[in-house]
C-alpha cells in the first residue's frame, strides 16, 4: 500500500477526481486529498473526506489554529502531508496552478506541500486549449520538468468550453495506470547502495587562476534524485561548483580530481552501482606559488592525470559500473574506436554517450540526448528530453533488467 496524495485544483475536470480515488482505494492505496479554495465549488469536500476516510486539507492555518499548539507538538500538517507521501498527484492542474508551481509559490495548502515534498510529483494539466497552447504556459511546463516533476499531457476532444483541442484531463484509468508504473519505479535500485560523481573538477593554475570545464553537474544531480525516488541508499559526490540536490541525500563535495578520486576510491567499495558521470580534468597544470605576472607570455606545462573509473572495478569488481563518454562527433565508427577503448581499460558494464558539440544538448544545458551503450554490444537509443526525464529512462533502461540479481 502506498500514501498517495491528490491535489485538485480548480479545474472543471475536478469532478472526475472521485472516480480516481475509488479505483486507486480498490487497488489498496491510502489517499489524502488537498483542495484549493476554488475547487470546492466543483467537487464537494465531504463527498471526498467519505470516499477516503480522512481528512480533506483545504486551508493553512484552520480557525482553532494557535502558534502554541505546534509548538508543543513540533507538527505542521503541511509538512506531515509532504513528508509522508510515497507520490504526490496534481489532478486537474490549471494553468494558475501550473504557474505557481513552476516559480515555486507557496501561498495556499496544495502548493506549499508540493514545495516540501520529496516524494515523486505527477502534474495532470487541464485547461482551455488557448490557455495550453499560450507561450506562459509551454514555458512553465518546461519549468516543472526541470524539477524531476512528471507530466501527464492532456488529451485532445470536446471541452467543457465547447471548443475542440487539447487540454481534456485523460481518463481516470490512465492516470491510475500511470501512478502504477511511477510507484512500480521505486522497487528497481531498492536497498542498493547508488554512488554518483558529478560536476567539472578544478586544478589550480596559481594562487589566483584556475582551469576548468563547462560540467554543470545537471545530469549528475537529475540521477542522483532518480537513484534516490527509486528506492536507493544515494551518495552524490559533486564539485564544488556544480548544482546541488535539495533531497535528503549524502552529498560529498570535491574540488580537484585528487580529491575526487580520494573520495570516490573510498566510497566504492561497499556500493552496488556507480554513475561516474563527473568531468574529470585530463591534464593537471603545474601549479605556481603566488600569482603569475600578467606583463609577459604565458606557457604552463600540464601532467596528464590518471583515469580513475579504471581504478573503481579493481576495488570493487562486484559493481555495476555506469560510465559516461562525452564525444564531439556524430560519426559512429569514431564513437565506437573511443567507447571500446573505455570499455577495455575500465571494465564498465555499461557506457552513456553524449555529443557535446552540439549547442541545444549537453554541457551547460537542461537537455540531453543519449546512447546507453552496453558491453554485450546492446545499444539503447534515448531522443532529446529534459536531463531529468533521461536520468529516469537510464535507469529503467538500464535496472530494469535482472542485472541485479545477478
Amino acid at each position: 500500500m502506498s500514501n498517495i496524495v491528490i491535489g485538485v485544483s480548480s479545474g472543471i475536470a475536478a469532478y472526475k477526481i472521485s472516480d480516481l480515488i475509488k479505483k486507486l482505494i480498490k487497488s489498496g492505496h491510502c489517499i489524502n486529498v488537498i483542495m484549493t479554495k476554488n475547487s470546492v465549488h466543483l467537487i464537494s469536500p465531504g463527498k471526498v473526506e467519505e470516499l477516503t476516510g480522512n481528512k480533506v486539507f483545504l486551508n493553512l492555518f484552520e480557525e482553532n489554529f494557535t502558534p502554541e499548539k505546534i509548538l508543543d507538538e513540533r507538527k505542521v500538517d503541511h509538512i506531515e502531508v509532504a513528508k509522508n507521501a510515497d507520490l504526490f498527484i496534481v489532478a486537474p492542474a490549471t494553468a494558475n496552478t501550473t504557474a505557481k508551481l513552476a516559480m515555486g509559490v507557496a501561498d495556499d495548502f496544495l502548493t506549499t506541500a508540493i514545495l516540501a515534498t520529496t516524494a515523486p510529483v505527477l502534474i495532470c494539466p487541464s485547461m482551455n486549449t488557448n490557455m495550453w497552447n499560450h507561450p506562459a504556459t509551454q514555458k512553465n511546463l518546461k519549468q516543472i520538468q526541470s524539477f524531476g516533476y512528471e507530466i501527464l499531457f492532456p488529451t485532445t476532444g470536446k471541452l467543457a468550453c465547447g471548443t475542440h483541442g487539447i487540454g481534456r484531463l485523460p481518463e481516470t484509468k490512465k492516470i491510475e495506470q500511470t501512478i502504477q508504473i511511477i510507484l512500480s519505479r521505486k522497487k528497481i535500485l531498492n536497498g542498493q547502495k547508488v554512488i554518483i560523481t558529478s560536476g567539472g573538477t578544478t586544478e589550480p593554475i596559481d594562487d589566483a587562476r584556475v582551469i576548468t570545464n563547462r560540467s554543470s553537474g545537471k545530469m549528475g544531480k537529475a540521477l542522483a534524485e532518480a537513484a534516490y525516488r527509486y528506492g536507493a541508499n544515494t551518495t552524490f559526490i559533486r564539485s564544488d561548483r556544480s548544482i546541488k540536490s535539495s533531497h535528503p541525500i549524502k552529498q560529498v563535495i570535491f574540488t580537484t580530481s585528487a580529491e575526487l578520486e580520494e573520495i570516490l576510491l573510498h566510497e566504492v567499495k561497499n556500493a552496488d552501482i556507480i554513475f561516474h558521470a563527473a568531468a574529470v580534468s585530463d591534464f593537471i597544470p603545474n601549479k605556481v606559488d603566488g600569482k603569475i605576472n600578467s606583463d609577459k607570455r604565458l606557457e604552463i606545462e600540464f601532467e596528464p592525470t590518471g583515469k580513475i573509473i579504471n581504478k573503481i572495478k579493481n576495488i570493487n569488481s562486484k559493481c555495476i559500473l555506469v560510465a559516461f563518454k562525452a564525444v564531439s562527433t556524430s560519426d559512429e565508427s569514431e564513437i565506437k574506436v573511443k567507447t571500446d577503448k573505455l570499455f577495455k581499460n575500465s571494465h564498465a558494464d555499461y557506457i552513456i554517450v553524449n555529443n557535446i558539440s552540439r549547442t541545444d544538448i549537453g554541457f551547460e544545458s537542461d537537455e540531453n540526448e543519449v546512447q546507453i551503450l552496453g558491453k554485450d554490444g546492446e545499444i539503447k537509443f534515448i531522443p532529446i528530453n529534459s536531463k531529468e526525464a533521461i536520468a529516469r529512462e537510464i535507469v529503467e533502461k538500464i535496472f530494469k533488467t535482472d542485472q541485479l540479481s545477478k
